[in-house]
Formats: C-alpha cells, sequence, structure tokens
C-alpha cells in the first residue's frame, strides 16, 4: 500500500510537470527567456517555503552545517541545471523531442543501478523501462520522427538534462535517509536560487522593468510547476525506489502531449495514443513483482 502511495505521488508531480511544459512554451514564445523563468520559479519557491516554515515549523530548518553540500548538491544539478537545460531543450527544440531526449535518464539510473548493486534489477524492471521508452518514442514523434533537423545544442541540452535527472532520483534517495522532504526542499531551493544570484544578478532582473502582471505569471509558475510537483514527486522517492520512479515519471510526456493537443490544439495520431498505452501499461508492469523498500524520513508527514 505505501508503494502505491509512492506511485501516487509520482504521477501528481508528473501531471504538473507535464502541463507545465506546454505552459512554458507557451511563455517563451511571449520572449521570456529560459534563464529568467528558472531562475525565478526557483527564487519564488524558495522565499515561499522559508517564510512557511520560518514561521509555523522552524524545526525542519535545523541542519549540519557540514551537510550543507548536500542541498547545494540537489539544488544546482538536480534542480537549477536540471531546469535549465530542460527549458533550454525546449526552447530549441520541440517540447516532445525535449521530454524524449530527457526521458532517457531511466536508463542512466538502471545503469547505475547495476553496477553499484543498490537495488536489485530483474526483468520486470528492464522490460518496463524498454517499453516506457519505446512509449514515450512513439508518444513524442508520431511516425515522422528523426534527428536530422534537430537543433544540435539542443540535442547537448537535452543529454545534460537527462544526467541531471537522473542524479536527481539517485542521489536524492541518499539525503532522505538523513532529512525530511521538507528541510530538503528548502535548502535545495536556497541552493539553487544562489546559484542563479551568482549567474543572473538580481539588478539585471530589476533593470528588465517586467510588468506586474508577468511578476504575477513568475510567481504563479514558480508554484505550478516547482513548490507542488517536487513537494510529490520528493515525498514519492520516500516509498519506491529511484528506478521505480523515474519509470514513472515518464507518464510526464503523455501529459504534456495531452495539454498541448487541449491548450494548444495539437493533434493526436494514432502511434501516439498508443505510444501513451505503452507508458502507462510500463507502469502498470513496475506493480506486478514488489519490492523490499525501507521507507525514510517519516517525519516529513
Amino acid at each position: 500500500m505505501k508503494s502505491l502511495k509512492g506511485y501516487i505521488l509520482i504521477l501528481g508531480g508528473t501531471i504538473f510537470w507535464g502541463v507545465s511544459a506546454t505552459f512554458a512554451k507557451f511563455l517563451f514564445a511571449r520572449q521570456l527567456e529560459p534563464l529568467i523563468l528558472v531562475q525565478t520559479r526557483i527564487t519564488f519557491s524558495a522565499i515561499l517555503m522559508l517564510v512557511y516554515f520560518l514561521l509555523f515549523k522552524p524545526k525542519f530548518l535545523k541542519i549540519k552545517k557540514s551537510d550543507f553540500y548536500m542541498f547545494a548538491l540537489v539544488g544546482i544539478v538536480g534542480i537549477a541545471m536540471s531546469n535549465f537545460t530542460y527549458y533550454f531543450t525546449i526552447q530549441e527544440i520541440s517540447v516532445s523531442t525535449a521530454i524524449l531526449i530527457q526521458y532517457m535518464a531511466p536508463l542512466l539510473v538502471i545503469i547505475y543501478a547495476a553496477f553499484t548493486k543498490e537495488e536489485s534489477l530483474g526483468w520486470v524492471k528492464i522490460t518496463a523501462a524498454a517499453i516506457s521508452i519505446g512509449g514515450i518514442y512513439l508518444t513524442v514523434s508520431g511516425k515522422d520522427f528523426s534527428l536530422t533537423n534537430v537543433s544540435q545544442i539542443g540535442l547537448i541540452t537535452g543529454a545534460a538534462s537527462a544526467f541531471c535527472w537522473a542524479f536527481t532520483n539517485v542521489y536524492l534517495r541518499h539525503v532522505l535517509k538523513h532529512y525530511s522532504v521538507w528541510t530538503i526542499l528548502v535548502y535545495s531551493f536556497i541552493a539553487g536560487s544562489i546559484f542563479w544570484l551568482f549567474i543572473n544578478p538580481p539588478w539585471n532582473l530589476y533593470s528588465a522593468n517586467y510588468s506586474p502582471e508577468t511578476w504575477i505569471i513568475f510567481i504563479g509558475f514558480a508554484i505550478v510547476s516547482v513548490l507542488i510537483p517536487h513537494t510529490l514527486y520528493f515525498n514519492g522517492l520516500r516509498y519506491i525506489t529511484a528506478s521505480r520512479a523515474i519509470i514513472t515519471g515518464t507518464f510526464e510526456p503523455i501529459v504534456a502531449i495531452t495539454a498541448s493537443f487541449i491548450l494548444l490544439d495539437a493533434f493526436l495520431t494514432p502511434i501516439q495514443i498508443f505510444g501513451a498505452v505503452l507508458v502507462i501499461t510500463a507502469i502498470v508492469i513496475l506493480q506486478i513483482k514488489k519490492e523490499e523498500i525501507q521507507e525514510v524520513n517519516i517525519e516529513a508527514t
């Protein structure tokens, strides 16, 4: 039952991320740069969470100074760089192709688990991973997918986003053994925000003269694309292994394609629908063989 809770939380996070990807493409069309979007959304998320926990749950802010590097790794590599490379890829190429490249990450996680023996790898996970990746391919490409006309820089940043996302899933399980999910979220958001301040100082944002409406969009986008989905996904990793979580996360492309269909009038072909069915099938397959996993940081609830 706990594993089911983990799957539901992971799926909840991917739904928010899938819709956010389509909305981000819309914002890029309004001349908003990926750097600005990524920086503001993690910064506002950090501010909102920090204020809340300072006022109501300060116990979650207690950490060892020597452990801050763990939050820095999650915040900078796992969130800041993962988000930037992903959204930069979306700007360079289509949403669907960007998602396809990023969701090569399950293979990286499975390869890592195989070498380190941190997880047991049987036919269930391998089959589910293969089916999910095949489903993503069909979903995002239809029948004419080709890399020949895709931006080369987009391919590079897409591969980087896959690496960063794989790292997040693997390393986060380690950090969750020491701190609650709330503590990790607060300090990783803070670390990511500080990182972006060095890359793009706040006076640059001030000089951009964004309208009040744009700042409201930034805050809203931070809540629906970072605060809510990361909370759901990070909590989900308490109940299922990294490989199962990241394979389940391949449901995000289905949400993104569906959101594009609803919001941007994108056409869904029968092949894309079949690909979506394959991804859902992969998630179901993961339920065939239950896996003993130690729930981490029960205090997080």
